[in-house]
């Protein structure tokens, strides 16, 4: 079995997979957990990727009572896309999916300090709203997650184009942790 990747550090130098709460000995920092609640009470996920000067793209899942719709727009590429329906039962499933992935144990932020220098740096923000709570926030410039690719993967299985890289370039690949 592969060891787990840490969410905030990309080390694999962590606790075996058994536990509900993992732990990373290179960061010194737990992850991971229980998130059944969480299929219950996500309201919404939003991914935006962006590139300075240039038109974003963006993937909205909207919780409704008749399961989920996923929105576009995909400025770029796919202007005309329309709403994806998936019923409760693959509106769970993706939840599931998307939560272990560790997503509530990512950093707030994601920075390469030398894409601080180059103007057409890729960016990406990644909010989650909730019932009765705080939303949670993510965001990159010129770095991605470790599960990033994992994601776009997820996102993938549900016909969505991969919105994971950057505009114009079908897409520019970046460094991940």
């Amino acid at each position: 079995m592969s060891p787990i990747i840490c969410p905030r550090c990309g080390g694999t130098n962590t606790s075996p997979a058994t536990q509900l709460v993992l732990y990373c000995q290179d960061c010194q920092s737990e992850f991971g957990g229980d998130h059944q609640e969480l299929l219950a009470t996500t309201r919404q996920i939003v991914l935006n990727t962006h590139q300075h000067g240039a038109a974003s793209q963006n993937l909205t899942f909207t919780r409704t009572p008749a399961g989920a719709t996923i929105e576009g727009p995909f400025l770029c590429y796919y202007p005309d896309l329309p709403e994806i329906y998936i019923d409760p039962q693959q509106w769970q499933q993706l939840l599931a999916d998307f939560y272990q992935l560790y997503i509530l144990d990512w950093q707030p932020e994601y920075r390469d300090h030398d894409s601080e220098k180059t103007v057409s740096a890729f960016g990406w923000d990644l909010k989650i709203s909730f019932d009765h709570q705080q939303p949670f926030y993510s965001r990159g410039q010129g770095l991605y997650p470790p599960y990033w690719s994992a994601l776009m993967d997820l996102f993938a299985s549900f016909g969505l184009p991969n919105i994971g890289k950057a505009l114009g370039q079908n897409f520019l690949q970046l460094q991940t942790f």
